[in-house]
């Protein structure tokens, strides 16, 4: 009884409020079936438009999967997700809105028909508190839309504007009548899934401690939103069209930045660009740099071996040339004098032992410059394994090796040595220091002398000692324009590149090499006229510890 009771007055009340326009079908779910159709058509068209349907024919065209090769490695539009994104957002903007506004005028609505119906109850409160029979009063008392009840101080409904009040069960536990009979006023608000409504309670304590109750239904928020439903697609037609061009503009003013970019000149775009682009930039204009300086070097580089070939090409055909000459004469009897013969050997011999230097030079850059482009055993393979060198020894035997050609120059040599160790390739060690001798001893004057010095020093940038070695002179000195360039093959230090203080022209290029193949640094001071001192210096040395 009590279930069906209950029921009744909600369907009286939609009786009479359905005449506002919101339909309703028979199960009661017909505003939200009607809202989620409107919604998910559109998708359902478009997407059935854009997307076809699977072939059930069983056999795939044969350029299928070429095609959809391609289209997986198309690349991605930046311009197009900036546009997809901004629309999202307005659309989702447009969406929120519609939904806010329409809770917001649902509760307006009820606010206001909750204010109404206050007025109403407190005003036939006053009518019945002061009339002699309360029923009789009711009972002429005609309000549209609104359920009129009457419910006794024990719960028992006495009067009802809808249903017979006999089929009715007790109301004592009705929030809203509870509230009336504890303070003299209340009011409450339930709402119906099935209708799609709110219905609206307000209550007032008679002066006999009865309380009459006015209700009245309110549309529900789907019914709201169903009614807006042509303002709203109204809107949100409007807002996806402007939308649609804002965004492309946007994203089109966003992208052009970046389509702007000189990557030719990126530090000229730091205006223009956004500061997120500016690490990019100057990573671009880095790389723009090193691009150049390696462009530079391989020009360099080029250059430096069209030079050397022609150098080298010189300096091999002027030997051959000389030797060639001196044996056709002895070859075919034109030299028939003894003291002429041996003249003519004595050149052919000088000649071929300064083809042979050249040639071991030569040899000599050249596995420097392989093992270079090496490492490790490969470096070691071409030019020897490192050990351990006692340069003090090292320098005592390259004087006795030089003493009759600096006697021959009338040059004397010094020794100025001090413990040190090298760890290094004998071989190039010995030829660097042998290499910067020579040449003190060749571009020296009469008389003068030439110190072969080695110790240890201070490293650079460390409390700890490092070894070098220092040859100097007083010759004729180095003009402060050619110092750079000594070290160049083939560079002598006379303008006219004379032969005449013999050297292969490649001496310093090989102790330049050697002395960077064991990490060391040379330091050059010259004066024209007062001579030059030359020094390595070798990095840090870690030497194996010896065996007692």
């Amino acid at each position: 009884m009590g279930m069906r009771s209950a029921g009744k007055p909600a369907n009286a009340v939609s009786g009479r409020r359905q005449t506002g326009g919101v339909p309703a079908a028979p199960d009661g779910s017909a505003v939200p079936g009607l809202s989620t159709s409107a919604v998910e058509s559109a998708p359902a068209s478009s997407g059935s438009s854009a997307v076809s349907a699977p072939s059930t024919s069983g056999a795939e065209p044969s350029g299928a999967a070429p095609r959809l090769r391609r289209a997986k490695s198309a690349p991605r539009s930046l311009s197009r997700r900036v546009f997809v994104t901004l629309l999202t957002i307005s659309l989702t903007t447009i969406a929120v809105f519609a939904l806010a506004l329409t809770l917001f005028m649902q509760q307006r609505l009820m606010s206001s028909t909750s204010a109404e119906l206050a007025n109403e109850v407190r005003i036939v409160a006053a009518s019945l508190n002061s009339s002699p029979s309360y029923l009789s009063t009711l009972k002429r008392l005609h309000l549209d839309g609104t359920r009129i009840t009457l419910v006794g101080a024990d719960g028992d409904v006495l009067y009802d504007s809808d249903i017979d009040e006999a089929t009715m069960e007790d109301h004592g536990n009705r929030p809203e009548i509870e509230q009336a009979l504890k303070t003299g006023r209340g009011s409450a608000d339930r709402s119906s899934s099935t209708l799609g409504e709110v219905m609206l309670y307000e209550a007032m304590r008679l002066a006999d401690g009865s309380v009459i109750r006015l209700a009245q239904g309110e549309a529900g928020y789907l019914a709201v939103l169903w009614s807006l439903a042509g303002p709203v697609a109204l809107l949100t037609t409007t807002g996806v069209l402007v939308s649609i061009v804002v965004a492309r503009r946007e994203s089109h003013r966003i992208i052009e930045p970046l389509l702007e970019v000189d990557l030719d000149h990126p530090r000229r775009n730091a205006q223009n660009a956004y500061a997120e682009m500016e690490p990019m930039l100057e990573r671009i204009e880095s790389q723009r740099q090193e691009l150049k300086r390696q462009v530079r070097v391989l020009a360099d580089n080029d250059r430096m071996r069209r030079e050397f070939t022609a150098n080298i090409t010189h300096e091999l055909k002027t030997p051959l040339t000389t030797v060639s000459g001196y044996a056709e004469l002895i070859a075919n009897g034109l030299v028939t004098d003894e003291a002429d013969l041996r003249d003519f050997g004595r050149r052919i011999y000088s000649e071929a032992g300064r083809l042979t230097s050249l040639v071991n030079d030569i040899l000599t850059l050249s596995n420097l410059d392989e093992a270079e482009r090496s490492e490790g055993e490969a470096a070691a393979a071409t030019l020897g394994a490192r050990e351990p060198i006692d340069v003090p020894r090292t320098l005592e035997g390259i004087v006795q090796r030089l003493e009759q050609v600096a006697a021959r120059a009338e040059v004397t040599l010094e020794l100025a040595c001090e413990p040190a160790m090298v760890m290094g390739v004998p071989r190039l060690i010995d030829e660097l220091a042998y290499n910067l001798a020579s040449n003190a001893i060749r571009y020296n004057q009469p008389g003068g002398s030439v110190v072969l010095a080695c110790g240890v020093e201070p490293a650079e940038g460390s409390a700890m000692r490092a070894p070098y070695i220092r040859v100097s002179d007083t010759g004729i000195g180095i003009a402060p324009e050619e110092q750079g360039k000594i070290f160049e093959r083939f560079y002598r230090v006379d303008k006219s590149r004379s032969k005449a203080r013999g050297g292969t022209g490649l001496g310093l290029a090989i102790v330049k090499h050697a002395a960077a193949f064991h990490g060391a640094r040379i330091e050059l001071e010259s004066e024209l006229g007062r001579g030059t001192a030359i020094t390595v210096h070798f990095p840090v040395q870690d030497l194996p510890e010896l065996s007692a």
